[in-house]
């Protein structure tokens, strides 16, 4: 076991692509408390993705202040599936930093929730001449994103998706894994993905060397500040307090990571099957696509 994994801190978020500012189901909900068994778990709603992003912010800076260390788990896909990167023509290496920092600069979100990421990912699809994203709102003034369908159909002009639907990660994961390419509509986590990475990328760089991204930066990361992606439907958080499911998946995760024993902990970070796929998916999961801390990796009939 890596005697950089152990925590002190742990911060739950469940982020929200929401057009207007929202409480409630289908808003921002965090979560915190100490990393133990037994912890106090704060949660508490957040209206827009300004506020939300600016207590994370916060309760980091007071965490490092007092010189605990924090781990931070966002339920939103840290990357896109291989070649992406390539296709959308991002500039940068490796290929996930070129997405968040391509993102945080394409991405208009302000402090009333309103946001441009329809218009975004439009102009990605016209510009890289193919269609990767696609789902938008059935309203006349969003006829024009013609590039951008509204459902999961080609686009004349446009070369078919070449893609995979999902990232090797959430092929391991389970049922009810909804692709990142859809960014509306009945459990739709794309949207998420473009409105989230760029506060991401805006915390990595407001801590600088305090903050590491896993597995980005390395499966064993000594930083104060750890981030990483999960997903909720990983664990048991159903019977958990709170006012609705976003509120419980968030506690309900803080207190199974909680539970967890140092070895347990452990083997979360360190993925069987990154042992055992090839070098190459390996590289694109590290350089690009990320990682779902959680998933099981023991499935090995999927492994490749």
């Amino acid at each position: 076991m890596s005697g950089s994994v152990p925590f002190d801190d742990l911060v739950v978020v469940d982020w929200s692509a929401a057009a207007v500012r929202r409480l409630g189901p289908d808003s921002c909900w965090i979560a915190r408390g100490a990393l133990h068994r037994g912890s106090r778990v704060t949660s508490t709603n957040y209206a827009t993705r300004q506020e939300a992003a600016g207590a994370i912010e916060a309760s980091l800076q007071k965490s490092l202040s007092a010189k605990r260390r924090t781990l931070v788990l966002v339920d939103v896909s840290f990357g896109l599936p291989a070649g992406a990167v390539k296709i959308l023509q991002l500039e940068g290496k490796p290929a996930w930093r070129a997405l968040w920092s391509g993102l945080a600069r394409l991405i208009g979100d302000d402090e009333e929730n309103r946001n441009n990421r329809f218009e975004v990912a439009n102009a990605l699809n016209t510009d890289c001449g193919t269609r990767l994203f696609w789902g938008r709102p059935y309203a006349k003034n969003f006829d024009h994103f013609t590039a951008l369908p509204i459902k999961n159909v080609d686009v004349p002009g446009l070369a078919p998706n070449p893609l995979p639907r999902l990232r090797f990660c959430e092929e391991l994961a389970g049922p009810g894994v909804i692709s990142n390419w859809m960014l509306i509509g009945q459990g739709s986590v794309g949207g998420q993905v473009l409105t989230c990475l760029p506060y991401l990328e805006r915390l990595r760089t407001t801590f600088g060397n305090d903050v590491g991204v896993w597995p980005f930066d390395g499966l064993d990361l000594d930083h104060q500040i750890v981030v990483a992606e999960t997903w909720f439907g990983l664990f048991p958080w159903q019977k958990s307090r709170g006012s609705c499911r976003d509120e419980q998946q968030v506690r309900g995760t803080h207190r199974h990571f909680s539970s967890l024993s140092p070895q347990a902990m452990s083997d979360l970070f360190h993925p069987v099957a990154l042992d055992v796929v090839s070098a190459r998916r390996r590289a694109a999961i590290l350089n690009e696509e990320g990682w779902t801390l959680g998933v099981d990796t023991r499935n090995e009939g999927l492994l490749g």
